[in-house]
């Protein structure tokens, strides 16, 4: 799948908070049998429990088959590659291959404290595999910083959990793409349509909020949705909308974003009928692009166009996930607030 596509972001250096990055790995894994560990499991299993300080797990470049589960005792983890498409993870469990949705993934991190930087995470099962979950998180406190999360349906689980964070990273996939009950903000990054399978449509968010009073969202901020090379030919004939209500209270805020021409004028999706049409909230504030906000929108009781910035402070990193208070301590850039 193309990955060069620069990222169309209108951003100031002022908001942006950018700490000096000093992680140093305590341990390191490489195929080549030069390295500490041979693989990312092992790595993982031999870090400490329930640590108070940050444990880092250096992964060289190279392709690891293997299917890795980050428990909840396995606090204050931080995996460092060596880039995008360089330290790959990669695995092929679907629904097709008898795994369920939630045990599908390629990486699952069910802890707290937990950060990635530059790596891929692949499910490789492919269009015709269903449920295939690259990566699910269900934990507090999680970023991801210059990460590639890549597969076709279900490809990003974002389960449950608070403060949760990515910045400038890929996610590509099909159906249901970035999907689950989080308070998650994606900022900075990358989101890419890619081709589906024969008589399917491209959804890309799928919200999982079954209470009004929960605070979790999906919120989409200063990115670039667009399509992949792979997908680009057949954008025009492939419906591609920025999401579907999952459950009853679905929540999801795309802000400050370029909206390539492969979204559909509706904007969005049913996702059973008149299913949480009244009680759903997505909102677009201030998006750009061919495929921004349309006269032909969904005229749905929960969905809004924002013209206010009031309207959207509560979204924001600061506000939302908190990332003042936690980000620096991974070393994680973000735009605390609004670009405009």
């Amino acid at each position: 799948m193309e990955k060069s596509s620069a990222l169309f972001l209108v951003t100031c250096v002022c908001f942006i908070f950018v700490p000096t990055l000093s992680l140093t790995a305590n341990v390191t894994v490489s195929l080549d049998g030069t390295a500490n560990y041979t693989s990312i499991g092992a790595a993982i299993s031999a870090a400490p429990n329930n640590s108070e300080f940050a444990y880092s797990i250096y992964v060289k470049q190279g392709t690891y088959f293997e299917k890795v589960s980050i428990g909840m005792e396995k606090t204050h983890l931080i995996l460092i590659g060596d880039g995008m498409g360089k330290t790959i993870i990669t695995y092929n469990s679907s629904n097709s291959t008898g795994s369920s949705t939630s045990k599908s993934y390629t990486v699952d991190v069910t802890t707290s404290w937990f950060l990635a930087r530059d790596l891929s995470i692949v499910n490789s099962a492919g269009p015709k595999g269903g449920q295939a979950v690259a990566l699910r998180i269900a934990g507090n406190n999680i970023a991801c910083h210059r990460c590639s999360v890549e597969g076709h349906q279900d490809t990003l689980f974002l389960a449950y959990g608070v403060h949760q964070f990515f910045y400038e990273c890929n996610i590509i996939g099909t159906v249901d793409f970035i999907f689950g009950d989080s308070a998650v903000v994606i900022q900075n990054s990358n989101i890419y349509a890619t081709k589906p399978a024969e008589g399917q449509g491209n959804v890309i968010t799928a919200q999982g909020r079954e209470f009004e009073n929960k605070s979790t969202a999906i919120v989409i901020h200063n990115c670039t949705i667009s399509a992949t090379a792979e997908f680009e030919p057949y954008k025009s004939t492939v419906k591609t909308t920025l999401g579907r209500p999952w459950k009853q209270y679905s929540r999801t805020i795309i802000m400050e974003s370029y909206l390539g021409d492969l979204i559909d004028p509706e904007g969005w999706s049913e996702f059973n009928g008149k299913f949480a049409l009244d009680t759903l909230y997505y909102a677009e504030y201030a998006n750009r692009g061919p495929g921004a906000f349309k006269r032909d929108r969904v005229k749905w009781p929960g969905y809004h166009i924002l013209i206010n910035a009031a309207e959207v402070q509560n979204f924001t990193v600061e506000n939302f996930i908190h990332g003042s208070d936690w980000l620096p301590q991974l070393e994680v850039p973000f735009i605390p607030g609004l670009i405009g």
